[in-house]
């Protein structure tokens, strides 16, 4: 098998991720009205568990970057205006099926990609696994 010289894929936000929170905001929700709170308390808690359910998928699913590439000069982020940005890799982590990737753009900017098997592919998904398994990829070198 030969390596490829460079990798790119297109990225949107996994919606398995997108259910789950939904799922556990709902339950969030309703939690407080199963057990013996006063309604205003209940009330209270239910629209702060909205709140923070609604940012947290709002945040994901409005994703700064579009694409995600790399070549021989590096890892390369793509906006949805399609202006490139060059990024560094700092980790990445591989949890049963699921791949993060961690970019520091700059000092303060970073950019985390969540990869499973409904928003990659399962070749790109051997590619990428594949490519961060040598040294100087995984190191930024």
């Amino acid at each position: 098998m030969r390596s490829a010289p460079g990798i790119a894929f297109d990225y949107t936000p996994s919606r398995r991720i997108v259910a789950a929170t939904a799922a556990i905001a709902l339950a969030a929700v309703v939690a407080p009205w199963l057990s013996a709170v006063p309604i205003p308390a209940c009330i209270l808690c239910s629209t702060i568990a909205i709140a923070f359910a609604v940012g947290a998928l709002r945040a994901f699913t409005r994703s700064r970057f579009r694409r995600v590439a790399w070549r021989a000069a590096g890892w390369t982020l793509v906006d949805a205006h399609g202006a490139e940005h060059a990024a560094d890799l700092a980790a990445h982590v591989c949890i049963g099926p699921w791949l993060v990737l961690d970019f520091r753009l700059d000092r303060r900017r970073r950019f985390r990609a969540l990869l499973g098997t409904d928003n990659l592919d399962r070749e790109s998904h051997r590619r990428l696994v594949l490519l961060l398994a040598r040294a100087e990829v995984a190191q930024g070198a």
